[in-house]
């Protein structure tokens, strides 16, 4: 009888966390014959969300799978769609080869895969911005057709918008459903509600300890929904994050500058109007987008600017790198020319006001900890993996998050062809 396999992405967790989450009791019962990378994994740049999950999925650098920010291009919008959708990527994920080699999948929550045709049961990670939006018609649209009716409407109750941990109420109960009812092979889930409390309260303390304990119990949750369908003594469990998050001093709006230097025209109210270039926020990574690439004023006038932004101690512009500089270093190409990488400081959108503000936790980006920067820095995300398939309590160094789709390829006795990470055979029996 063939393996099955959960990959649980807890966004956010820290390798740091590993020393609590042993106390607890569902973590402590994985972690007892688990093995993992000592150190977290090596994530991607920026480290924001999407690209990062679509990374793990793939086994690909955000060049090659093509998901490069969270937020598609919508200047003004301060609320513009994400990346939702699995058509958006350009390379196969495991899910779409699982599929073809004769898996049943599901997807809960993760990032990128609304509207997949190759998930058996999908309940994608996707939310309305305007409350009169019809929830329900959302889901239907972009989840599988045996969710809606049965499931979605066992748990649609419990959501609050992208409210924590409601959404995460929401999506566990989808999780134990199918499981209990439809027992896939393969089962990816993202969880956000530890991310939501370390953007809202920092990087450590009672709120982000009550977090662990929310996951802790929903880790149960799954496991027991496979011991009641006599699943569990077959299926491999792999506990992952995605990205570490570093405390925010200030929040820097570089599009307030690029207006003054006549780069953004705004309304007489002091909207966008149009633009020749803009910065777009990556909490703390900054892409700048110019819409000519072939306006040479344009790209004089911005080049000229973003140099005295780094060079003005004032704004703690650490870094800058070009389109080409990102690509060599970090395989990261997108419709951005330049990227900014701060220094205890977030990226705001706006295009008047105070060019720097205090956190204000009104956003993801400009919270009082976040991510979006250099994957070296700071905390780094966990794997553990345990189950049939894999050694006990075997521990090597570090590893790349690229590594992972190719490795649960291998549990499941296929490849990735298209992935660019290698195999984790030293953790494999």
């Amino acid at each position: 009888m063939k393996s099955k396999l959960i990959v649980l992405s807890i966004d956010s967790l820290f390798d740091e966390d590993m020393e609590f989450c042993k106390t607890l009791p569902n973590f402590g019962r994985l972690l007892e014959k688990a093995s993992y990378t000592e150190g977290g994994m090596r994530s991607v740049y920026p480290t924001l969300t999407y690209p990062v999950h679509a990374s793990i999925i793939t086994g690909a650098w955000p060049r090659t799978h093509g998901i490069f920010q969270n937020e598609r291009l919508d200047p003004g919008n301060p609320h513009p769609d994400w990346y939702w959708f699995h058509r958006d990527l350009k390379t196969d994920t495991l899910l779409d080869v699982a599929k073809r080699e004769g898996f049943s999948t599901s997807a809960v929550g993760w990032p990128v895969m609304a509207a997949c045709p190759n998930v058996d049961y999908l309940v994608p990670e996707i939310w309305k911005w305007n409350e009169t939006d019809d929830l329900r018609q959302l889901f239907a649209n972009n989840s599988t057709s045996n969710i809606m009716g049965g499931i979605f409407d066992r748990h649609c109750h419990k959501i609050r918008g992208m409210h924590q941990p409601y959404l995460d109420f929401f999506m566990v109960g989808c999780v134990t459903d199918i499981l209990h009812k439809h027992r896939p092979d393969v089962m990816f889930i993202h969880l956000a509600h530890l991310d939501h409390t370390r953007h809202k309260n920092g990087l450590s303390g009672p709120m982000i300890e009550q977090a662990l304990l929310a996951n802790d119990d929903w880790l149960g949750r799954i496991m027991e929904v496979t011991m009641d369908t006599g699943d569990y003594g077959r299926t491999n469990f792999a506990v992952i994050s995605d990205h570490g998050h570093l405390e925010v001093e200030q929040v820097f709006n570089p599009n307030v500058l690029l207006a003054e230097k006549g780069l953004i025209t705004l309304t007489a109210d002091g909207k966008l109007k149009d633009w020749k270039a803009y910065a777009q926020s990556a909490a703390l990574s900054c892409q700048v987008i110019i819409k000519d690439p072939a306006d040479d004023e344009t790209q004089r006038v911005l080049e000229s600017l973003i140099y005295e932004m780094r060079e003005n101690p004032e704004w703690k512009i650490e870094s800058v790198f070009t389109k080409e500089e990102a690509e060599k270093e970090y395989h990261l190409t997108g419709n951005f020319e330049y990227i900014l990488e701060g220094k205890a400081t977030g990226f705001g959108s706006s295009v008047t006001g105070p060019v720097l503000i205090k956190p204000d936790n009104s956003d993801y980006k400009y919270s009082v900890a976040t991510h979006g920067h250099l994957p070296h820095k700071g905390a780094q995300p966990v794997f553990i993996i345990s189950g049939p398939d894999i050694k006990e309590n075997v521990v090597i160094p570090r590893q790349h998050i690229l590594d992972e789709a190719p490795t649960f390829a291998r549990i499941l006795g296929f490849s990735m062809p298209a992935a660019e990470g290698r195999v984790l055979e030293e953790l494999l029996k």
